[in-house]
């Protein structure tokens, strides 16, 4: 008899185990929209930063507004897209990041952020990057000027958000989507920009509005937030014309949803 209790005492206390961690709640992520290209997001005691300039790289009439590049936690990390100056501020993310943190970036980027300063995590495409309870993918990009580049996937308690950089339409889209997919939220670019070379083109080296819908239908994103927008320098720098609106009219029609967060601006992701 006193092995059945034991027997059935062992049981109870299995089921209980097992409850309990069916019962534990995902912590709150929470995304904010920093300047040009950036995003911030944090859950528990981990801040991730995505592309974020803090610098006013734009002579005070950055699009949309400048935002301060602030962490309050202890863990922190920095993914980069690519290194141009508008995605890789190298002075915010030694003030931010500070002796813990880390810069997390392709190898074929790793030895020149490294070079700048930096700690860094190099990772290889589509290996994921385990850090502070975040799983970082990267995934291909295209860069229209022909830099190293990729796009993020950020993952925390199977919830997923993506950040394109300001990445071109390429093949690898449906590979993306098929594999990783559906997204919480993507923060695409969408301005189109035909940046002058010789010989001229007026092949978009960036995302089109249009384009971004696209990607999102495909990657299953429940919400697109447009970024790298707002900057129109011609002949130099022509961004198609209205790219918000565009993007809009174009979810509409397509049904994808989108919302246009400005600067400093903030969406929690819960279950």
């Amino acid at each position: 008899m006193t092995r059945v209790y034991s027997y059935f005492n062992e049981v109870l206390i299995t089921i209980l185990i097992i409850s309990c961690s069916l019962c534990t709640y995902a912590d709150e992520i929470e995304v904010q929209r920093l300047t040009w290209a950036g995003v911030k997001i944090v859950s528990a005691d981990t801040t991730v930063l995505i592309d974020a300039v803090g610098r006013d790289l734009w002579d005070g009439k950055a699009p949309e507004g400048l935002v301060p590049v602030t962490v309050e936690t202890n863990r922190r990390y920095a993914l980069i897209t690519h290194t141009h100056n508008d995605h890789f501020d190298v002075e915010t993310l030694k003030n931010v990041l500070g002796e813990r943190g880390y810069v997390i970036c392709h190898e074929a980027i790793a030895s020149y952020v490294a070079s700048r300063g930096l700690r860094v995590i190099p990772a290889t495409m589509y290996k994921p990057v385990l850090r502070g309870g975040f799983v970082f993918t990267a995934v291909p990009a295209e860069d229209g000027l022909g830099a190293e580049q990729v796009s993020w996937i950020v993952t925390k308690d199977r919830k997923r958000i993506f950040h394109a950089g300001d990445t071109l339409w390429h093949g690898q889209w449906n590979t993306i989507g098929k594999q990783y997919g559906p997204f919480e939220v993507a923060f695409l670019p969408i301005n189109g920009a035909q940046v002058s070379a010789e010989p001229a083109s007026e092949t978009p080296a960036v995302m089109t509005p249009a384009q971004a819908i696209d990607a999102a239908l495909i990657l299953g994103a429940k919400v697109v937030v447009p970024i790298h927008y707002g900057l129109n320098d011609p002949p130099h720098y022509i961004e198609v014309d209205e790219p918000v609106l565009s993007l809009e009219r174009e979810g509409k029609r397509r049904k994808q949803k989108t919302e246009h967060l400005l600067p400093g601006q903030k969406l929690k992701i819960n279950d």
